[in-house]
């Protein structure tokens, strides 16, 4: 990995050679699949451990395995379980749709060369067992063009167009670099029975507070409302479900450092939800506030609506970040 992108330059070699390269035209994909340099599949992917990707304006990306449910992500996060494992299934599935066309042999090589992403493929060990250089989709949008590394540190003289086998589309957005959009996006993830006790505060003109809590008898007590009914249980039951599983959407939040900084140390929330486990002492918290609409929108009356119908801010972990109102309304819902 300390050679991360010098080997992109080596590329530029592969086009002086274009006269010698090897066509496998009129070949089909089988015959193709057995040459070293179109092997791109990895048969074993349990055993991979780590992923590197890198591109050419030096952002990078460090995904490796734990022993828990996430692996992390550059040694800071977890990283979003849902991207690592699209990865995973990418590299057991990948397979060389065909060669390169002679005439457009030139320019893949080129593009390869200034733009393709490298991503190196470990099994436990220190070097990597694939090293695959990602460059741009086909014209039609069917395969993407790769070309593999090589165990002496060169690369592989021919490119070819892979594709993904039950999948129809290109491969590259895949194996993205940006950390913020790796991060795992989890607020609350209480899997079984590990969530015991919720908060929901309301601010503003009229504040409250409520707490629902499960006891050690597994009886759901809820404080700040009265459960008199069958229907109260059932409601406030569905409220502290809720909280089992919320994600933000995401840490790009598009706003200005000023405007991070004013939301973080200034603003005033609007609502306040934590939850607690059996062995947390600190617990996870995370503060809503209203956004301004990005466009003029109605309700159902006809009134303006003064705040976006879609999403809202949200200070997490000290850091300002964006949520869907589609997953957070359900826990306001009805205070």
């Amino acid at each position: 990995m300390n050679k991360n992108l010098r080997l992109f330059y080596i590329l530029l070699l592969v086009t002086a050679t274009a006269a010698g390269l090897r066509y496998y035209e009129g070949q089909n994909s089988a015959e193709i699949q057995s040459y070293d340099s179109a092997a791109f599949a990895v048969a074993d992917t349990a055993s991979v451990d780590r992923i590197f990707i890198a591109d050419k304006d030096g952002n990078s990306a460090l995904i490796e395995r734990t022993t828990g449910r996430y692996w992390t992500l550059n040694g800071k996060y977890f990283a979003r379980k849902d991207a690592v494992d699209l990865l995973l299934k990418t590299m057991l599935r990948a397979r060389v749709k065909s060669p390169v066309a002679k005439a457009e042999l030139e320019n893949v090589t080129r593009l390869l060369a200034g733009r393709a992403k490298k991503v190196e493929i470990y099994q436990g060990g220190e070097e990597p067992v694939k090293t695959w250089y990602i460059g741009t989709s086909t014209q039609n949008h069917t395969g993407t063009y790769m070309v593999l590394g090589k165990a002496d540190e060169s690369i592989a003289e021919e490119p070819f167009v892979v594709h993904m086998e039950g999948f129809t589309g290109f491969l590259s957005t895949r194996f993205f670099t940006e950390e913020r959009e790796w991060r795992y996006t989890g607020v609350f993830d209480y899997p079984g029975e590990e969530l015991k006790r919720v908060e929901i505060e309301v601010h503003g003109a009229k504040p409250r507070t409520y707490q629902i809590a499960v006891n050690d008898e597994a009886q759901l007590m809820v404080e700040g409302a009265q459960l008199d009914s069958r229907m109260d249980t059932m409601f406030w039951q569905n409220k502290f479900n809720l909280f089992r599983k919320v994600h933000l959407e995401t840490y790009n939040n598009h706003l200005t450092p000023e405007g991070q900084d004013s939301l973080i140390n200034l603003a005033k929330p609007a609502f306040t939800l934590t939850a607690w486990s059996a062995e947390q002492v600190e617990p996870n918290s995370i503060d809503l506030f209203w956004k301004s609409p990005t466009s003029d929108t109605y309700d159902d009356n006809g009134n303006l609506n003064e705040w976006d119908g879609a999403r809202m801010y949200a200070v997490y972990k000290n850091e300002a970040v964006l949520v869907q109102r589609f997953v957070f309304d359900p826990l306001l819902q009805g205070l």
